[in-house]
Protein backbone atom coordinates (compact mmCIF):
# COMPACT_ATOMS: atom_id res chain seq x y z
CA UNK A 1 0.00 0.00 0.00
CA UNK A 2 2.74 2.37 1.12
CA UNK A 3 4.37 1.38 -2.61
CA UNK A 4 1.15 2.30 -4.16
CA UNK A 5 0.94 6.20 -2.89
CA UNK A 6 4.36 6.47 -3.42
CA UNK A 7 3.84 5.94 -7.04
CA UNK A 8 0.63 7.88 -7.35
CA UNK A 9 2.69 10.83 -5.39
CA UNK A 10 5.22 10.80 -7.50
CA UNK A 11 2.79 10.52 -10.91
CA UNK A 12 1.29 13.97 -9.48
CA UNK A 13 4.54 15.37 -9.06
CA UNK A 14 5.25 14.92 -12.77
CA UNK A 15 1.62 15.74 -13.86
CA UNK A 16 1.85 18.95 -12.30
CA UNK A 17 5.00 20.01 -13.85
CA UNK A 18 3.95 19.65 -17.05
CA UNK A 19 5.10 16.35 -17.57
CA UNK A 20 8.61 14.41 -16.39
CA UNK A 21 10.10 13.43 -19.71
CA UNK A 22 8.90 17.16 -21.46
CA UNK A 23 10.63 18.78 -18.66
CA UNK A 24 13.72 16.54 -20.58
CA UNK A 25 12.97 17.96 -23.61
CA UNK A 26 12.48 21.49 -22.78
CA UNK A 27 15.67 21.53 -21.53
CA UNK A 28 17.17 20.39 -24.62
CA UNK A 29 18.68 22.79 -26.61
CA UNK A 30 18.17 20.90 -29.99
CA UNK A 31 14.00 21.33 -28.92
CA UNK A 32 14.42 25.17 -28.31
CA UNK A 33 16.64 25.54 -31.43
CA UNK A 34 13.46 23.64 -32.94
CA UNK A 35 10.79 25.75 -30.82
CA UNK A 36 12.65 28.75 -32.20
CA UNK A 37 12.46 27.75 -35.85
CA UNK A 38 9.00 26.88 -36.24
CA UNK A 39 7.84 29.75 -34.34
CA UNK A 40 9.76 31.88 -36.70
CA UNK A 41 8.33 29.98 -39.93
CA UNK A 42 5.04 30.68 -38.52
CA UNK A 43 5.22 34.62 -38.44
CA UNK A 44 3.29 36.25 -41.10
CA UNK A 45 5.08 39.68 -40.71
CA UNK A 46 8.63 40.90 -39.49
CA UNK A 47 10.76 43.32 -40.02
CA UNK A 48 15.00 42.71 -39.99
CA UNK A 49 18.18 44.86 -40.14
CA UNK A 50 21.71 43.56 -40.31
CA UNK A 51 25.86 44.22 -40.98
CA UNK A 52 28.76 42.10 -41.98
CA UNK A 53 31.47 43.03 -39.62
CA UNK A 54 34.94 42.12 -40.89
CA UNK A 55 37.41 41.55 -38.07
CA UNK A 56 40.85 40.60 -39.82
CA UNK A 57 43.76 42.60 -39.11
CA UNK A 58 43.41 46.27 -40.31
CA UNK A 59 40.12 45.73 -41.59
CA UNK A 60 38.39 45.97 -38.10
CA UNK A 61 35.06 46.83 -38.26
CA UNK A 62 34.65 47.25 -41.11
CA UNK A 63 30.93 46.94 -42.48
CA UNK A 64 31.16 45.74 -45.96
CA UNK A 65 27.17 45.06 -46.01
CA UNK A 66 24.04 47.02 -44.44
CA UNK A 67 20.71 45.14 -45.30
CA UNK A 68 17.11 45.80 -43.95
CA UNK A 69 13.83 44.40 -45.51
CA UNK A 70 10.85 43.40 -44.30
CA UNK A 71 8.72 39.94 -44.53
CA UNK A 72 5.04 39.89 -45.61
CA UNK A 73 3.19 37.05 -46.02
CA UNK A 74 5.38 34.75 -48.69
CA UNK A 75 6.53 38.06 -50.28
CA UNK A 76 10.09 39.65 -48.69
CA UNK A 77 11.42 43.37 -49.38
CA UNK A 78 15.24 43.85 -48.92
CA UNK A 79 17.83 46.86 -49.29
CA UNK A 80 21.30 45.85 -49.79
CA UNK A 81 24.03 48.23 -49.46
CA UNK A 82 27.19 47.34 -50.92
CA UNK A 83 30.36 49.39 -49.62
CA UNK A 84 33.08 49.61 -52.70
CA UNK A 85 36.21 51.29 -50.51
CA UNK A 86 38.47 50.85 -53.61
CA UNK A 87 35.74 53.30 -55.79
CA UNK A 88 34.71 55.38 -52.71
CA UNK A 89 31.34 54.60 -53.16
CA UNK A 90 28.40 52.68 -51.92
CA UNK A 91 26.54 50.09 -54.06
CA UNK A 92 22.56 50.19 -53.47
CA UNK A 93 20.42 47.31 -54.23
CA UNK A 94 16.24 46.91 -53.32
CA UNK A 95 15.15 42.81 -53.97
CA UNK A 96 12.07 42.10 -54.18
CA UNK A 97 10.97 38.23 -53.73
CA UNK A 98 7.46 36.88 -54.30
CA UNK A 99 7.27 33.35 -54.21
CA UNK A 100 9.67 31.88 -57.10
CA UNK A 101 9.74 35.26 -58.68
CA UNK A 102 12.65 38.20 -57.99
CA UNK A 103 12.65 41.52 -58.71
CA UNK A 104 15.27 44.13 -58.49
CA UNK A 105 16.15 47.92 -59.05
CA UNK A 106 18.68 50.33 -58.02
CA UNK A 107 17.61 53.57 -57.86
CA UNK A 108 14.49 54.90 -55.67
CA UNK A 109 12.88 56.15 -59.43
CA UNK A 110 13.15 53.18 -61.02
CA UNK A 111 10.91 50.46 -62.30
CA UNK A 112 11.34 46.71 -60.67
CA UNK A 113 13.13 44.44 -63.22
CA UNK A 114 11.69 40.61 -63.12
CA UNK A 115 15.13 38.86 -62.80
CA UNK A 116 15.67 35.99 -65.07
CA UNK A 117 15.99 31.98 -63.74
CA UNK A 118 19.86 32.66 -64.31
CA UNK A 119 20.34 35.29 -62.30
CA UNK A 120 21.72 33.96 -59.79
CA UNK A 121 24.08 36.82 -58.63
CA UNK A 122 21.46 38.51 -57.26
CA UNK A 123 19.27 35.32 -55.89
CA UNK A 124 22.54 35.06 -53.73
CA UNK A 125 22.78 38.55 -52.63
CA UNK A 126 19.14 37.90 -51.36
CA UNK A 127 19.60 34.75 -49.81
CA UNK A 128 22.79 35.71 -48.09
CA UNK A 129 21.05 38.45 -46.17
CA UNK A 130 17.54 36.99 -45.53
CA UNK A 131 16.77 35.54 -42.04
CA UNK A 132 14.84 32.69 -43.71
CA UNK A 133 17.25 31.74 -45.39
CA UNK A 134 19.32 31.32 -42.06
CA UNK A 135 17.54 29.28 -40.77
CA UNK A 136 17.45 27.24 -43.43
CA UNK A 137 20.75 26.99 -43.63
CA UNK A 138 20.97 26.22 -39.86
CA UNK A 139 18.31 23.61 -40.49
CA UNK A 140 20.58 21.88 -43.17
CA UNK A 141 24.19 22.71 -42.37
CA UNK A 142 23.66 22.22 -38.07
CA UNK A 143 26.37 19.65 -36.67
CA UNK A 144 25.78 20.94 -32.36
CA UNK A 145 23.87 22.66 -30.72
CA UNK A 146 24.34 24.22 -27.35
CA UNK A 147 22.90 26.51 -24.72
CA UNK A 148 24.73 29.77 -24.04
CA UNK A 149 24.94 30.96 -20.48
CA UNK A 150 22.23 33.11 -19.78
CA UNK A 151 24.02 36.62 -19.54
CA UNK A 152 21.07 38.30 -17.86
CA UNK A 153 18.73 36.05 -15.87
CA UNK A 154 16.66 39.42 -15.36
CA UNK A 155 15.51 38.84 -18.89
CA UNK A 156 13.42 37.54 -21.36
CA UNK A 157 16.22 36.54 -23.28
CA UNK A 158 17.84 33.35 -23.41
CA UNK A 159 20.32 32.19 -26.07
CA UNK A 160 21.82 28.70 -28.14
CA UNK A 161 24.96 28.45 -30.11
CA UNK A 162 24.17 26.12 -33.99
CA UNK A 163 27.53 25.30 -35.16
CA UNK A 164 27.63 24.57 -38.83
CA UNK A 165 28.90 21.62 -40.52
CA UNK A 166 32.60 22.59 -42.23
CA UNK A 167 31.78 19.90 -44.80
CA UNK A 168 28.42 21.25 -45.82
CA UNK A 169 29.99 24.84 -45.37
CA UNK A 170 32.54 24.32 -48.22
CA UNK A 171 30.49 22.51 -50.85
CA UNK A 172 27.64 25.63 -50.43
CA UNK A 173 30.46 28.35 -51.25
CA UNK A 174 31.81 26.34 -54.08
CA UNK A 175 28.39 26.10 -55.30
CA UNK A 176 27.67 29.81 -55.02
CA UNK A 177 31.22 30.35 -57.15
CA UNK A 178 31.29 27.85 -59.87
CA UNK A 179 27.19 29.57 -60.02
CA UNK A 180 29.57 33.48 -60.64
CA UNK A 181 31.74 31.37 -62.79
CA UNK A 182 29.10 29.69 -65.23
CA UNK A 183 27.09 32.99 -65.00
CA UNK A 184 30.18 34.89 -66.36
CA UNK A 185 30.76 32.51 -69.31
CA UNK A 186 27.01 32.76 -70.68
CA UNK A 187 25.39 36.32 -72.35
CA UNK A 188 23.20 37.45 -69.11
CA UNK A 189 19.60 37.84 -69.43
CA UNK A 190 20.02 40.12 -66.42
CA UNK A 191 19.41 43.98 -68.01
CA UNK A 192 21.12 46.90 -67.29
CA UNK A 193 23.48 47.51 -64.63
CA UNK A 194 22.82 43.90 -62.76
CA UNK A 195 24.44 42.08 -65.42
CA UNK A 196 28.31 42.32 -63.79
CA UNK A 197 26.86 42.58 -60.23
CA UNK A 198 28.91 40.03 -57.98
CA UNK A 199 27.37 38.92 -54.60
CA UNK A 200 29.18 39.22 -51.62
CA UNK A 201 30.38 35.40 -50.60
CA UNK A 202 29.14 35.50 -47.23
CA UNK A 203 31.84 32.90 -46.21
CA UNK A 204 35.27 34.21 -47.35
CA UNK A 205 34.29 37.99 -48.19
CA UNK A 206 37.38 38.73 -49.61
CA UNK A 207 36.87 36.38 -52.42
CA UNK A 208 33.36 38.91 -53.14
CA UNK A 209 35.46 40.68 -55.94
CA UNK A 210 35.51 37.51 -58.16
CA UNK A 211 39.30 38.45 -58.55
CA UNK A 212 39.80 34.34 -58.47
CA UNK A 213 38.02 33.72 -61.23
CA UNK A 214 39.51 36.31 -63.60
CA UNK A 215 42.54 35.98 -66.09
CA UNK A 216 45.15 38.70 -64.95
CA UNK A 217 47.95 40.03 -66.96
CA UNK A 218 51.33 41.32 -66.13
CA UNK A 219 54.28 42.64 -67.89
CA UNK A 220 57.87 41.74 -66.76
CA UNK A 221 60.74 42.83 -69.54
CA UNK A 222 59.40 42.05 -73.22
CA UNK A 223 57.23 39.22 -72.07
CA UNK A 224 53.76 39.29 -70.88
CA UNK A 225 52.60 36.15 -68.87
CA UNK A 226 49.03 35.65 -68.14
CA UNK A 227 47.91 34.20 -64.26
CA UNK A 228 45.12 31.64 -64.47
CA UNK A 229 41.87 31.60 -62.74
CA UNK A 230 41.85 29.82 -59.53
CA UNK A 231 40.27 26.24 -59.58
CA UNK A 232 37.21 26.41 -57.50
CA UNK A 233 37.40 23.06 -56.25
CA UNK A 234 41.18 23.15 -55.48
CA UNK A 235 40.35 26.39 -53.67
CA UNK A 236 37.48 24.90 -51.47
CA UNK A 237 39.25 21.79 -50.84
CA UNK A 238 42.33 23.05 -49.65
CA UNK A 239 40.09 25.73 -47.00
CA UNK A 240 39.77 25.34 -43.69
CA UNK A 241 36.50 27.14 -42.55
CA UNK A 242 34.23 27.28 -39.12
CA UNK A 243 31.13 29.11 -38.42
CA UNK A 244 28.58 28.89 -35.63
CA UNK A 245 25.41 30.89 -35.43
CA UNK A 246 24.13 32.28 -31.81
CA UNK A 247 20.55 33.07 -31.44
CA UNK A 248 18.61 35.16 -28.91
CA UNK A 249 14.85 34.67 -28.58
CA UNK A 250 12.46 35.33 -26.06
CA UNK A 251 11.53 32.91 -23.85
CA UNK A 252 8.05 33.61 -23.72
CA UNK A 253 7.12 33.75 -27.42
CA UNK A 254 10.22 31.88 -28.47
CA UNK A 255 10.97 33.97 -31.24
CA UNK A 256 14.28 35.27 -32.13
CA UNK A 257 15.13 38.69 -31.23
CA UNK A 258 18.44 38.80 -32.99
CA UNK A 259 21.18 36.38 -34.48
CA UNK A 260 24.92 36.59 -35.16
CA UNK A 261 26.87 34.21 -37.68
CA UNK A 262 30.64 34.20 -37.00
CA UNK A 263 32.87 32.52 -39.63
CA UNK A 264 37.18 32.10 -39.86
CA UNK A 265 38.27 30.78 -42.54
CA UNK A 266 41.65 29.97 -44.30
CA UNK A 267 42.47 29.42 -47.72
CA UNK A 268 45.04 29.72 -50.33
CA UNK A 269 44.71 32.30 -52.94
CA UNK A 270 47.40 32.99 -55.85
CA UNK A 271 50.07 31.39 -53.62
CA UNK A 272 49.40 33.39 -50.46
CA UNK A 273 47.57 31.81 -47.37
CA UNK A 274 44.41 34.29 -46.18
CA UNK A 275 42.86 34.03 -42.62
CA UNK A 276 39.87 35.73 -42.45
CA UNK A 277 37.18 36.46 -39.44
CA UNK A 278 33.75 37.92 -40.35
CA UNK A 279 30.13 38.18 -38.23
CA UNK A 280 26.59 38.81 -39.84
CA UNK A 281 24.62 40.08 -37.90
CA UNK A 282 20.55 39.72 -37.83
CA UNK A 283 18.22 42.38 -35.46
CA UNK A 284 14.45 41.06 -35.86
CA UNK A 285 11.75 43.18 -35.00
CA UNK A 286 8.17 44.10 -35.52
CA UNK A 287 6.17 40.73 -35.60
CA UNK A 288 2.84 40.98 -37.39
CA UNK A 289 3.54 44.40 -37.31
CA UNK A 290 5.49 45.02 -40.36
CA UNK A 291 4.52 47.55 -43.48
CA UNK A 292 3.65 45.48 -46.35
CA UNK A 293 6.04 45.55 -48.75
CA UNK A 294 6.02 47.19 -52.61
CA UNK A 295 4.69 45.55 -55.64
CA UNK A 296 6.51 44.98 -59.11
CA UNK A 297 4.02 47.74 -60.00
CA UNK A 298 5.12 50.56 -57.74
CA UNK A 299 8.10 53.11 -58.08
CA UNK A 300 8.24 53.88 -54.51
CA UNK A 301 10.33 52.85 -51.88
Amino acid sequence: MRKYWTICLLTVACTALGGCNQMGVKESPSFAFEKVRDQFAAQSSYAFYGRTKLLTANSANANMVNFSGRKDGEAEYMNVKISVPEEKRVETLSLLREGSELYAKQAQGEKWQRVPGDGMALRQEMDNWSPRFCFQQMDEMKKGIRTLPDENPEDDLEAIGVTLDSAKLKAWLAAQMQEQTASGSRIQSVAGPFAKHKPQLKLAMQLSDGGWAETSVSQKGASIQAKQPQDVKTLVDQMDVEAEYTIYYNKTTMLPTNMTMSIRSAYDLHDQRVKEHSQVETYLQNYGQAKPVPTPAEDGK
